[in-house]
């Protein structure tokens, strides 16, 4: 990955899962409008856990848009349902982790009529340091994995992808899998909230 794009993606899955975990918690003029009924927890001082469920419309683009896709089966479209868990924990140090995990799984079908099954599961995982004071120093991993499986063949996304900030400065960044040329396989959820 570029190391534009992994900025790009780093915003992306923190914004996310800021703007998820502060409108769960009520700290958004927004979150009555997302109509989402949010399971909270609170496990201890500083540490808590937020699941939030959807159901999904799926539509995966026909190849070449979708690469991996198999070239006969077309645009694929189904439903399902997903979930959201955001946790928040601070380590003794005063540090905090925080993780998000999304799990999707549903029904499809091709342009053809032939039946699918797909899954999505992704892993987010960040560190911030003791005292949370600097943005510039953080430790992040995601994982992905996108699956649609049918009577044409499978389209499959997957990688992983880590960096290591510390005082701005990138001291460990891989990227493995073929999760940011095949992007475009997953971009068509449209996310309804569940109560």
């Amino acid at each position: 990955m570029a190391k534009t794009g992994a900025k790009t993606l780093i915003s992306l899955v923190t914004a996310f899962s800021g703007l998820v975990t502060v409108s769960c918690a009520g700290g958004s003029p927004s979150s009555p409008a997302i109509g989402v009924a949010p399971t909270t927890v609170a496990k201890a001082a500083g540490d808590h856990l937020t699941q939030l469920n959807f159901s999904v419309d799926l539509t995966v683009p026909a190849y070449p848009t979708c690469s991996v896709a198999p070239p006969s089966a077309g645009v694929i479209k189904g439903t399902g349902v997903l979930t959201v868990v955001i946790r928040s924990t601070t380590d003794g140090s005063g540090g905090t982790h925080i993780g998000t995990t999304i799990h999707g799984h549903g029904k499809a079908t091709d342009q053809n009529g032939g039946s699918w099954t797909w899954s999505d599961a992704d892993l987010n995982n960040e560190l911030f340091p003791s005292g949370n004071t600097s943005s510039n120093s953080f430790e992040q991993t995601i994982t992905e994995g996108f699956h649609v499986v049918g009577p044409n063949g499978q389209i499959d996304v997957k990688g992983i992808f880590h960096i290591t900030m510390v005082n701005g400065n990138t001291v460990v960044e891989f990227e493995k899998g073929n999760h940011e040329d095949n992007e475009a396989c997953e971009s068509g959820f449209v996310l309804t909230p569940l109560p």
